[in-house]
């Protein structure tokens, strides 16, 4: 039955997806035109972007011809894939029988927010499989200096992973000796590579920029304090690591129909079973450091982006190993295919596809019209643009700030020796036309029959073409 556990790692490395997170995207852009060590470190998820530089470079060193998103994927996958048998193990000490810890292991696996980002590009999935390494270690008790190193590699792929510092003191509660061994082979090592990322990225590295730039966030990242409301996004939250996906998103083939009515079979046997079990049930009581594992995330992600159920993946296992010891008789391996079918029909299956991702599609669409070497103009480089650059390889993507006609006669001249027409994005283009002067150089270069545009219900793109 064991066995079973190796099957997520081989569904998460041939089911990639083809939604982006717009992150992973981001950061696969940067590391392919080499961007100094500047811009590929972050604060959130400081080591990431590095790791994924180091491992398109061996790549490249090996003679092997592929691009970073999909490096990083693999990754992942890989990554994700050791998780489920490190969360098995996990749950042997919790009294759980051998078929519950497969059962939980396989929930775990197959909880559909999980799922997603371990075929995805992203830091979440390598700081979780350290936090799960830091919390093994600890438990054997005579690694505690590694599972001190562990959770300072958790907290260097992803900040997040700092709220697993009190679950470490809670198990280590009693033993002062080794609680002073694990934080300092815990904080050391984050401290010193945040002080030297920070002189490197700002050319400071005194303590009042280091807190600055280490708690440094996007516009958009805040604290939020409407109790109803967070709890309502905490639950919805929850509720999506588990089952996820939109019945919009259904694909609809041969296999999307036998997967929709494997579910079916399987949610009617498996309610008939729990409504069964609910009368014999057992209670007994989860793990202290499981509790406290839960607690610290979900405390602190009921006030800080309350919206974003990606975060919560670094509740998921304690989440699991609560409920798989809190009734230890529940019918957990007939909940299994419920959950793998219905996000597999709902989920993987449909974001496996590039029609799940606009942009992806529209850029490659293009790929015959912007061959090599074609520059495109752009004004504000959002996410939307990041996927449609990286997936027209070889476009030169030239920014513009305002609309300076001498620089674009410079870019139109650039296209010319490519022998290319130069293409404008709608942003850069609208600027342009905001000025007598631009609105003069368009009615004398614009293509007209050269447009191309995309629009649904998300996603708006057009591109002019110039001559």
């Amino acid at each position: 039955m064991r066995a079973l556990l190796i099957l997520p790692l081989i569904l998460y490395l041939i089911l990639p997806t083809r939604n982006y997170y717009w992150d992973g995207v981001a950061i696969a852009v940067n590391i392919e035109k080499h961007a100094s060590l500047a811009l590929i470190l972050h604060p959130s998820h400081l080591i990431y972007a590095l790791c994924g530089s180091w491992l398109y470079r061996c790549a490249l060193a090996l003679g092997i011809k592929t691009r970073a998103l999909f490096l990083m994927q693999g990754a992942n996958a890989v990554l994700g894939g050791l998780c489920v048998p490190l969360f098995y193990r996990a749950l042997r000490g919790t009294g759980v029988t051998p078929s519950g810890r497969l059962a939980g292991a396989l929930i775990f696996a197959f909880s559909a927010t999980w799922w997603k980002f371990t075929t995805d590009a992203d830091a979440y999935v390598p700081s979780i499989f350290f936090l799960l390494c830091t919390y093994l270690l600890m438990a054997d008790g005579r690694h505690v200096i590694l599972a001190g190193l562990a959770q300072a590699a958790a907290m260097l792929f992803h900040e997040l992973a700092i709220l697993f510092l009190p679950v470490a003191w809670i198990v280590l509660r009693g033993r002062r000796r080794q609680t002073i061994e694990f934080t300092t082979f815990a904080l050391v090592p984050v401290l010193s590579a945040y002080a030297m990322a920070c002189r490197v990225v700002l050319g400071d590295g005194t303590l009042p920029s280091l807190l600055s730039w280490a708690t440094a966030h996007s516009p958009d990242s805040a604290f939020d304090f409407n109790p109803l409301r967070d709890a309502a996004l905490t639950l919805r939250g929850t509720a999506r690591l588990l089952f996820g996906g939109r019945i919009a998103g259904f694909h609809g083939d041969l296999l999307s129909r036998a997967a929709l009515a494997g579910f079916a079979i399987a949610a009617a046997v498996f309610l008939w079973a729990l409504a069964r079990g609910v009368k014999a049930a057992k209670w007994s009581a989860p793990p202290l450091a499981m509790i406290w594992w839960l607690s610290s995330y979900a405390v602190f992600l009921f006030f800080w982006m309350p919206q974003n159920t990606f975060y919560r993946l670094f509740y998921l296992a304690p989440l699991v190993a609560i409920a798989s010891t809190a009734w230890r008789q529940a019918p957990g391996l007939l909940l299994v295919p419920v959950l793998f079918l219905w996000n597999f029909a709902f989920v993987i299956y449909p974001e496996s596809r590039p029609q799940s991702n606009a942009p992806l599609q529209f850029a490659m669409e293009q790929r015959d019209r912007w061959p090599p070497g074609t520059p495109i103009v752009f004004h504000r480089f959002h996410p939307d643009l990041w996927t449609i650059s990286y997936f027209t390889p070889g476009t030169s993507w030239i920014g513009l700030d305002r609309a300076d006609v001498a620089a674009l006669n410079r870019a139109l001249d650039y296209a010319h020796t490519q022998r290319q027409p130069l293409w404008i994005e709608a942003d850069a283009y609208n600027m342009i036309a905001s000025s007598s002067e631009g609105r003069d150089w368009l009615s004398r270069h614009e293509d007209p029959a050269g447009r191309v545009e995309f629009k649904d219900r998300k996603h708006d793109f057009r591109f002019s073409c110039t001559r």
